[in-house]
């Protein structure tokens, strides 16, 4: 009974083995979180702020999602796709093989996987959501999409951390942080970063994050 029931809560997408995003069809499985509606949102807006020829990071990229979508709108830029999951970046390999989209894959932890890279967009849909929040969660997603891409410790705010303490040695001169952040996050990620822009998703609700790093010139 318990395998049945397991069985009818899983995923439509990990049943199907694929999801539609942002004019890509993306293969989905275990091994990496399915990419949400919302996500859309966050490429549309990135897409907007982007320098010609330019470098851009997706942080735990997952299925490759935000990053191959960037990729598939501006083939003149240089998107390199990091995850700690060898399942989950093996899940981002295929589908910039079935989307025909030529992009770099870095297997690490977090921003220890690109040392010595300057990049002009780091993007990040990162683990978010608190321990109690996770076990609130329903049975289709605490039961089957992976834990390490959902909770960033005891408040969620693991990775916000780690990436605005670590900018000055990867993000260039003029560049743009964007992210994708939990509902009631937003205050706290500004401060964390110093400002910087909230936005809103379908719902109403804070989802997304965005600063831009200007270049002080003293005269």
């Amino acid at each position: 009974m318990k395998a049945l029931l397991k069985n009818d809560n899983r995923p439509k997408a990990y049943i199907d083995g694929s999801v539609e995003f942002y004019d890509l069809t993306l293969k989905v499985d275990e091994r990496c979180l399915i990419p949400r509606l919302e996500s859309e949102l966050l490429v549309e807006r990135v897409l907007k702020r982007l320098p010609k020829n330019g470098k851009v990071l997706d942080l735990c990229c997952g299925s490759g999602a935000l990053g191959l979508a960037i990729k598939s709108q501006r083939l003149d830029l240089e998107v390199v796709l990091v995850d700690i999951s060898k399942g989950a970046l093996e899940v981002a390999r295929q589908n910039a093989k079935n989307n025909d989209l030529l992009v770099e894959f870095v297997l690490g932890d977090f921003l220890e996987a690109i040392k010595g890279q300057v990049f002009d967009v780091i993007i990040c849909n990162p683990p978010y959501v608190t321990q109690v929040e996770y076990e609130e969660l329903e049975d289709s997603v605490k039961g089957f999409e992976p834990k390490l891409a959902l909770v960033g410790g005891v408040d969620g705010l693991c990775f916000y951390k780690k990436l605005s303490a670590g900018l000055k040695d990867c993000l260039s001169e003029n560049g743009l942080v964007a992210l994708e952040i939990g509902k009631d996050q937003g205050e706290a990620i500004k401060k964390l970063f110093g400002g910087g822009l909230v936005e809103k998703d379908y719902s109403g609700h804070d989802r997304f994050f965005f600063k831009e790093y200007k270049r002080v010139i003293n005269v």
